[in-house]
C-alpha cells in the first residue's frame, strides 16, 4: 500500500516521531524519522537536512524534564 496523503502539520506531534537514523547527507547533517501518516496509519520515513544548529536550555534526557514542554 502507498500513502499519498499531503503532511499537515497540524496533526503531527513531536511524540509521534521516532528518529531512526542521522547521517551526513552531503556536507550536512540528516535526520530519518518514522512516523505514522495522520489520515490512513501506514508508517512513513521522512528526511530531514539540518539547515541550523544553536544552543538550548533543553535538559537531556527530555523525558525527565517534563516541564519543558508545558
Amino acid at each position: 500500500m502507498s500513502c499519498d496523503h499531503p503532511l499537515d502539520a497540524e496533526y503531527l506531534h513531536p511524540s509521534d516521531a521516532t528518529a531512526v537514523d542521522l547521517f551526513e547527507h552531503g556536507d550536512a547533517l540528516a535526520i530519518r524519522l518514522a512516523l505514522p501518516c495522520p489520515e490512513c496509519g501506514e508508517t512513513l520515513e521522512l528526511v530531514a537536512e539540518v539547515d541550523s544548529v544553536r544552543e538550548t536550555d533543553y535538559k537531556l534526557p527530555l523525558e525527565d524534564a517534563e516541564e519543558q514542554y508545558d
